[in-house]
């Protein structure tokens, strides 16, 4: 993909780094399986076609619980989510998942279902570059549901919305999600006759997540923003992030509920489609915490200030 986040990831994790040419492996960590869609190619390594894959789960079979073990998926994987089971069934603690490829050939990955899911339930597990296609069908409950601790989500390509598709919600945090990282992902989609109702939304107390350096520049329901904080959680930290949500109207990019969450949105550069004086790049609830800084509104929020509510004002 067209991203590159070798520093962003050496920095914020402290596993092994995907590179543009391959991966560095921690002592003990091992690549339990490589996954391609289209089998053994001619010219690929013994090791390579012996522990090769065509599917995730197949993959996510092989690897060891809390070792650190990586499953590699190769550039011109293509493959559909069409259920909940490819993680549920084989996903163990300690797992990398990472995409090797740029472009046209970084592994890709389609919601084709409702009910399509990848169900994270289990602790240490990260993804890394990898295309992500929410909007295969309409209406995906929740694309990555996020129970275990301390997930990563880091320099991924994220498809929000077709002409006429869109998930409900892409990414959910519950209160087991403690110090999730979403870092460096690319956020993308069009206005569809279908917006997603949420993108990120953190639906329980989990505590320590961290939402930084991402590209948000696709459309979600109007007041709910990119991210919506729908629980009490603490520690939240929304860092550095560019957010330009494309649907007519919009009022927000963050949006919180009235829930005692804390924590710190610094830095942000939003966009909306509202320009009046009630604009505003983040909603804040009347009993939230969380404290803004040095933050950037386009449109004539800027002048009237990006906030709405009374516990940042």
């Amino acid at each position: 993909m067209g991203i590159s986040l070798v520093d962003a990831t050496q920095i914020y994790t402290n596993n092994a780094i995907r590179t543009q040419y391959g991966i560095t492996l921690p002592p003990g960590a091992r690549v339990a399986a490589y996954v391609r869609s289209t089998g053994v190619q001619s010219g690929d390594d013994a090791f390579l076609a012996q522990n090769l894959c065509t599917t995730l789960a197949q993959g996510l079979a092989r690897a060891r619980a809390n070792a650190g073990d990586y499953v590699v998926c190769l550039p011109g994987h293509v493959e559909s989510v069409t259920d909940g089971t490819t993680f549920s069934a084989a996903l163990v603690a300690g797992t990398k998942i990472v995409g090797v490829g740029d472009g046209a050939n970084t592994p890709t990955f389609t919601w084709n279902a409702t009910a399509a899911q990848w169900a994270v339930s289990v602790a240490d597990v990260q993804i890394f570059g990898l295309r992500c296609l929410f909007d295969g069908i309409t209406g995906v409950v929740a694309a990555i549901a996020v129970t275990g601790a301390d997930f990563g989500f880091i320099g991924n390509d994220v498809e929000v919305s077709t002409t006429s598709k869109a998930p409900t919600a892409g990414i959910t945090l519950a209160v087991g999600a403690a110090r999730t990282q979403i870092i460096g992902n690319r956020f993308r989609g069009i206005v569809p006759a279908s917006i997603a109702t949420d993108l990120i939304v953190i639906s329980g107390a989990a505590p320590d997540v961290s939402i930084e350096d991402n590209e948000f520049i696709c459309p979600v329901t109007i007041a709910n923003g990119h991210i919506r904080v729908a629980a009490a959680a603490l520690g939240l930290k929304i860092l550095r992030n560019n957010m330009y949500n494309t649907t007519a109207n919009s009022t927000a990019c963050v949006s919180f509920g009235a829930f005692a969450a804390d924590g710190i949105v610094a830095d942000n550069r939003f966009a909306i489609g509202t320009t009046g004086a009630a604009a505003a790049g983040v909603l804040v609830g009347a009993t939230a915490l969380v404290r803004l800084f040095q933050n950037y509104c386009s449109g004539t929020a800027r002048a009237t200030g990006i906030l709405t509510g009374t516990a940042a004002t």
